[in-house]
Formats: C-alpha cells, sequence, structure tokens
C-alpha cells in the first residue's frame, strides 16, 4: 500500500510477511516481515495482545534497509490481536501511522491509519487442534433431511400415530402453511407424514446420488413437525417409527457407506414436555407443575409458572440451564442422552444453536461422545465465522481442539449468493474465503459443513432463479474445502421462500431432470479426485472472475466462476492471489480462458 509518499508492504495472507500461514499452534513460533521504503529514519514497532490482557511491544529489527522483522509466539489458547506502529521523520517533525487489518476479522494487506482508535488489529487464531474429524467424515457428501417432509415409508402412505391436535394434509403435493392466532402462536401443527422407514427405503437412492452422510433433522418426541421443541430425549417420535426402526436404519445406511449424524437440541426443551409438562400430557411432574419436580432447577422462572426464560422469547421452547448438574448429567453422564444414542452407532450430533450453549458444556459433549468412540464426529451451528465469534458479551471458543470439529458454513453460501446475485464483488468474495482460511485452524476449516441452503433459510434456486447460477453455485459446493451438504430436495429443483416453504414435501416423480444432472455430475466430479476434497485451497481473483486452485503433491485442479451475463476473458498470468504459489499455474492451464456467462469451469492436470 501507499501512504502519502511513503510504500508499505505487509498483507497477512502472503507467507513472506507473515509465516506460517493462518491459525497456529500454542508455541508455535510465528515471523513478521513489514517492508517500507521511502520513510526517512523509519521504527517500527510490533504491537500483540492476548485477548483480554496487556500488549506486549517489540521494536521490530531492521534486516537491511527498510525491512523490519519480529517473532511471536503465544503460550495461551484463544485469540491474540496485533498490529504496527510506524514512525518516521517528516520535514522535522517525528510522525506515526498505525497499520492494520482492512476490516474486522478480515487479514490481507496492511491499511494505515493515524489515528490509533480508528485502528483494526490483525487476528491470530492460537489452537491446540490435534485430533481431526473422522475420515469418513471429511471424504463424505452429506444429505440433509427434514424427516416429515421426505417420504413416507409406510403402506399405503399411512400416517403414523398422528397427533391430538394437529392436522394432516390432503395430498404429498400440498404446500405447508402455518394455522397461527392473532399473536403468531400456532395452534394446529401440520404433518405430511414421512418418517424413518421413508428414509430407510431411500437409501439406495442416497447412495446412487453419492451420499455419505445424513444429516437428520430432529427425531426424538416432540410436538411440533420441525421437533425443536423435545418432549422426550430419550425416544423417537411415535409419528417418525421406534427404536428398533432406526437401529435398521442405522445398519441399512451402513451397509452402504452411510453415516447419519443426529440433531442435537440441547439448549431449550418443548413447553410440552416431561421436562416442563406445561400442558400437562406426560405422567412426569414437570417444572411447570411443581416447584418439587426434579426438573424445576432446569430452568429460569422469572414469575412461577407463567414467566420463564425461553428461546428468543418463544415461550413454546423454555430454555435449559446447562450449567445445572443434574441437567449436564442427564445429557452428557454416563446412560445419558450422548451416551444412548452414540453406543447405537451414529454418526455424530449437529449441534442445534451452538453459540447459546456455554463453551464448557460443548466441550463436555465432545468428551462424551469420545469415550463411545472418537469415530463421532460434532458440527456446531453457527452462522458467522466460528473463529471469532461474540455471543451474549463472551467471545466463544468452538475450534481452539477440544470442542467442536467443525461448524456449519454459512458465511460460504452467504458470500456465493451474493457474489452470484452481483451484490458481491470477486475480491470481496476472495477476502471472505481467504479471511476463513487464515483464522480457522486448518482441520477445522476442511471439517466445516458446507451449505447452499437449510430448514433455516430460502431454498437456494428461489435465492439465484437461475439454473445457469445454480450450476455455478453447486459446482463451488462441491469443489470448496469442507464437507458438502445438500438440503433435501435441493437436486430435484424445489423452490421455496422462508419457513415454511422451504420445508414442502420431496416431489417424488417430479424431479427436474435438469438440475438433478447438475448435482450428480458435481458429486462424481469431487468423488474422483481426492484433491477436490483434501488438497490445498488457494483462492485467486481477476476484476469480477473468482477461481481457486485444489492441489495435491499428484494432481491440480483450477476452478474459475464467472459471475456476470456477459462472456470473460482471464489472464492468469495477472490473477490476484497467487503470489505463494511454488507452480507456475499458466504453463499448465494455459495462459487465457474465456468464461461464458454464469459459468463453472474445471481444469485438471496431473502433476506426477
Amino acid at each position: 500500500m501507499k501512504y502519502r509518499e511513503i510504500q508499505i508492504q505487509y498483507n497477512s495472507f502472503q507467507i513472506q510477511h507473515k509465516k506460517p500461514f493462518g491459525a497456529v499452534l500454542k508455541d508455535q513460533e510465528i515471523q513478521f516481515t513489514l517492508s517500507v521504503k521511502h520513510a526517512m529514519n523509519p521504527e517500527v514497532t510490533f504491537v500483540v495482545s492476548k485477548e483480554g490482557q496487556g500488549e506486549q511491544y517489540l521494536k521490530m529489527s531492521s534486516r537491511e534497509e527498510g525491512t523490519f522483522t519480529a517473532s511471536f509466539s503465544s503460550p495461551a489458547l484463544g485469540l491474540c490481536f496485533y498490529f504496527f506502529i510506524l514512525n518516521y521523520d517528516d520535514h522535522g517533525m517525528r510522525r506515526t501511522v498505525y497499520l492494520g487489518a482492512p476490516t474486522q476479522g478480515n487479514g490481507g494487506e496492511t491499511v494505515a491509519r493515524e489515528n490509533r482508535w480508528e485502528l483494526i488489529p490483525y487476528q491470530i487464531t492460537v489452537h491446540n487442534y490435534q485430533k481431526s474429524a473422522p475420515g469418513w467424515y471429511k471424504n463424505a457428501v452429506f444429505y440433509q433431511i427434514f424427516v416429515d417432509r421426505f417420504f413416507n415409508g409406510e403402506e399405503h402412505g399411512k400416517v403414523r400415530s398422528p397427533k391430538k391436535n394437529s392436522f394432516l394434509y390432503a395430498t404429498w403435493d400440498d404446500s405447508p402453511m402455518y394455522i397461527k392466532d392473532h399473536q403468531g402462536n400456532i395452534l394446529r401443527w401440520d404433518f405430511f407424514g414421512g418418517n424413518l422407514k421413508g428414509v430407510l427405503q431411500k437409501l439406495d437412492y442416497l447412495k446412487s446420488l453419492g451420499i455419505g452422510g445424513i444429516y437428520l433433522n430432529p427425531i426424538f418426541k416432540a410436538r411440533s413437525n420441525h421437533k425443536y421443541d423435545t418432549g422426550d430425549y430419550m425416544k423417537i417420535d411415535e409419528m417418525f417409527g421406534d427404536e428398533e426402526t432406526f437401529k435398521t436404519l442405522l445398519q441399512e445406511a451402513e451397509k452402504r457407506g452411510i453415516r447419519i449424524v443426529l440433531d442435537g437440541v440441547f439448549n431449550h426443551v418443548g413447553a410440552d414436555s416431561k421436562y416442563f409438562n406445561a400442558f400437562g400430557s406426560y405422567e412426569t411432574v414437570g417444572a411447570a407443575q411443581s416447584t418439587d419436580s426434579p426438573y424445576y432447577s432446569w430452568f429460569n422462572f422469572f414469575q412461577y409458572p407463567h414467566d420463564y426464560e425461553s428461546w428468543w422469547g418463544v415461550k413454546d421452547l423454555p430454555n435449559v440451564n446447562e450449567n445445572v448438574d443434574s441437567y449436564k448429567n442427564f445429557i452428557v453422564g454416563k446412560n445419558g442422552v450422548i451416551d444412548k444414542w452414540s453406543r447405537m452407532g451414529i454418526g455424530g450430533w449437529r449441534l442445534d444453536v451452538a453459540d447459546e450453549m456455554p463453551d464448557k458444556f460443548i466441550e463436555e459433549i465432545r468428551q462424551a461422545m469420545d469415550t463411545v468412540s472418537e469415530d463421532q464426529v460434532l458440527i456446531g451451528e453457527v452462522w458467522e465465522d466460528a473463529s471469532n465469534k461474540i455471543a451474549y458479551g463472551k467471545r466463544r471458543r468452538y475450534l481452539l481442539g477440544d470442542e467442536l470439529h467443525g461448524t456449519m458454513n454459512y458465511p460460504f453460501k452467504d458470500g456465493v449468493i451474493a457474489y452470484l446475485n452481483g451484490h458481491m464483488r470477486a475480491k470481496d468474495l476472495y477476502m471472505r474465503f481467504m479471511s476463513l482460511k487464515e483464522n480457522y485452524p486448518p482441520e477445522a476449516l476442511y471439517s466445516a459443513l458446507n451449505n447452499l441452503g437449510t430448514h433455516d433459510t430460502r431454498r437456494i434456486l428461489t435465492e439465484l432463479k437461475d439454473t445457469r447460477k445454480l450450476q455455478v453455485a453447486v459446482g463451488l459446493l462441491l469443489t470448496f474445502p469442507g464437507v458438502p451438504c445438500i438440503y433435501y430436495g435441493d437436486e430435484a429443483g424445489m423452490e421455496g421462500e422462508a419457513d415454511p416453504f422451504n420445508r414442502g414435501p420431496y416431489p417424488w416423480g417430479k424431479e427436474s431432470p435438469e438440475i438433478f444432472a447438475i448435482y450428480q455430475s458435481m458429486i462424481k466430479l469431487r468423488k474422483n479426485h481426492e484433491a477436490l476434497t483434501s488438497g490445498e485451497f488457494i483462492p485467486f481473483y481477476q476484476e469480477e472472475m473468482f477461481g481457486f486452485l485444489r492441489k495435491t503433491e499428484e494432481e491440480c485442479h483450477l476452478i474459475l466462476v464467472n459471475s456476470k451475463p456477459e462472456k470473460v476473458r482471464t489472464v492468469l498470468a495477472d490473477v490476484i492471489g497467487l503470489e505463494n504459489m511454488t507452480c507456475d499455474i499458466s504453463a499448465q492451464f494455459g495462459e487465457v480462458h474465456y468464461l461464458e456467462p454464469y459459468s463453472f469451469m474445471h481444469q485438471h492436470i496431473s502433476l506426477k
């Protein structure tokens, strides 16, 4: 960068300026190198602090004219923040400039600021991530199933054990809807009748698609169709099946090389649960019925029994206090919830609203899982950069080694959609992805559960409104580092606005052949090339073209994406972001590429 007449060179993405790149292990030494040209008598100070502690000031050594170096290592886990202070002579005056990151949470080329309070420090993630996610997980393509809407496996489509005060749709093709009162409370829950037998009967379909993992939305007993209002953690909801059916599903899935991850909703339960029992539906004495209930201490009442802490103020979802010993023991103790279902051979857990659960509780869930098997994965629902997330005024610890294996990668989804819809430049997409690469421990980046949509978002085809854009998005999903996850029905061409329309029934027999072929071919591409799963990720950009390399010692893949409605010309020699490359990609892939409107281009070369 240029500040007045001074040239300053520092870019946290470049190995010649910060070595090693990205997140580091505890006590690992980092070398910083900054260059200053055309400044009179420059001095540079490296300033670093462990979050919540005082700053260290280290005068940087001058190796040669205009080049300054310093080294640092952190003995503690967590985030460190650093910046530089440049002092120099200017017409008889000593001036000070502060050098920091371009934006909050993002690395890259340094920005000079004259006022300290305008400074944005760079981030260093210090971790102890020694145990990686299971290999089967990192190599899989996942498929998310909202069970009630996937398939009814009962004979003649009969709905199992319909619930009291609910309504059933007349046909599988109906559009979902809510029946609410004037305050927005749901009066009748609606059901299509999908169940675990339906998932069981569609395993061969999923196997043929190339799926290696299934993420099931909650399946435990609950009043609603979505089951995030858990009624009994120890029982399968009767509309979905029973324990024997679930065991059969696990066994048959494993025969086909598919593992099943359950949705763990441990931050809140249902008001209509055996633990709270606001409606007297259960024989147990719930917290809302008596202060002598064994579950009373699990909840925070403001004015007993009707005013209590609930998830986002939704009274149907009373929050639990995860710090109460009896609740923790129920979830993570011997013969507890984690223990029971993990011992059945599930593939792991996805933690709902992980940012609303104590860090220690998440660690204890991981410990309980590892006690059963270290071949199970723990994924957390986090919507932002999980390395620097602040929730309820507290910095969270998700990816430092003893907590989650990875998180749901909503920043990927949001970036892809914004870029393809013209709301984000290629440079901004590059910065977003490079910052995730820099902030996350490598194993956490490659264990992120990537998606283009879930039960909480609009359908991807609804977002993009264009099959050509969809092909680009799916191409990125299946070639990006991390574990791709397909929301049920996206491969069939399903559309849908926000809940409940994004949770429609799968259109069996009415799938879009064109869209199905897109998903099928991209899944096949990923599965045929190890580099697209485990290879190094090297992003770059040029004007509105975005691209990246996936590279191992044996092969290299070039991905180029055009988000514009017109043809673009790309000169690989001029792209930005390949400064750390040790091989000449132009020689391997060709100097010039022409990209058609809204196109995804893949090129592969063997390096043997």
